[in-house]
């Protein structure tokens, strides 16, 4: 995993936005039991506004809500809103789910999949994003001008604040802590959604994609993150120097 972690107790919530979900569906049904606390929005116009002034700990866009309004409302909640935002598509199309992650989404997942899945899923979003911050235990990295900050979780490129999304963080800081080491991209799958690798998700790269672009680092002459191809990523500056509580 990217960090062992341990969900806080008080119950999660989660805003599910789809035009068709109703509280008899097997989703939010079983969603409730797990004691997530579930709020439907069935219409994109009012999204963006609950969003940003509930803040819940995740928005699911469903597979329902027009495509074009889900992308919409992620692009346009993603500058106030710092929680965890999940797509779901009936589309394995390599576009839809760039496009995703373009306008801010953390996970993409293809339907069909089954509520224990959608729910193990959110789970380990929701694992690595509070439990890491409760053992972070003044962990810093800083390698040149890049400073990794686990315990406030902030990054820092040459003084200026780099803006990185929950997943983006934990992967840059994964890399960062095995600095001279490959990493499998099938590591980096496992410790993301603790499930193996399916051979065909492209979540990972685009993940480091975005870091890359967040950085400023050339990909074909980087500075930090070197793909090995057909193996996986490399955190290479040499002048990394570390102050960890834990591996």
């Amino acid at each position: 995993m990217l960090d062992p972690t341990v969900i806080r107790k008080q119950p999660s919530t989660i805003f599910i936005c789809d035009a068709t979900l109703d509280a008899d569906h097997p989703l939010i049904t079983y969603l409730s039991t797990k004691e997530f606390i579930i709020r439907c929005i069935r219409e994109s116009s009012q999204a963006i506004g609950r969003i940003i002034t509930s803040a819940p700990d995740i928005v699911l866009m469903g597979a329902h809500l027009p495509v074009a309004g889900a992308y919409d409302v992620c692009a346009a909640v993603r500058p106030y809103y710092n929680g965890l935002i999940l797509f779901t598509g009936q589309s394995g199309d390599e576009a839809a789910q760039l496009l995703a992650f373009e306008r801010g989404a953390d996970d993409y997942i293809i339907l069909p999949a089954s509520p224990a899945l959608l729910a193990a899923r959110i789970t380990a979003h929701l694992r690595r994003r509070h439990g890491a911050a409760d053992r972070s235990g003044g962990r810093r990295i800083r390698a040149g001008e890049l400073v990794v900050d686990a315990t406030r979780r902030e990054v820092f490129l040459a003084n200026r604040s780099i803006d990185l999304t929950t997943i983006q963080f934990e992967l840059l800081w994964y890399l960062a802590k095995r600095s001279g080491r490959v990493v499998s991209r099938d590591e980096l799958y496992e410790a993301m959604y603790q499930e193996k690798y399916n051979g065909f998700d492209r979540s990972v790269d685009v993940y480091i994609s975005r870091i890359r672009q967040q950085l400023g680092d050339d990909a074909d002459n980087p500075t930090y993150l070197k793909t090995v191809r057909g193996v996986g990523y490399l955190f290479i500056d040499k002048s990394v120097r570390t102050n960890l509580s834990s591996t």
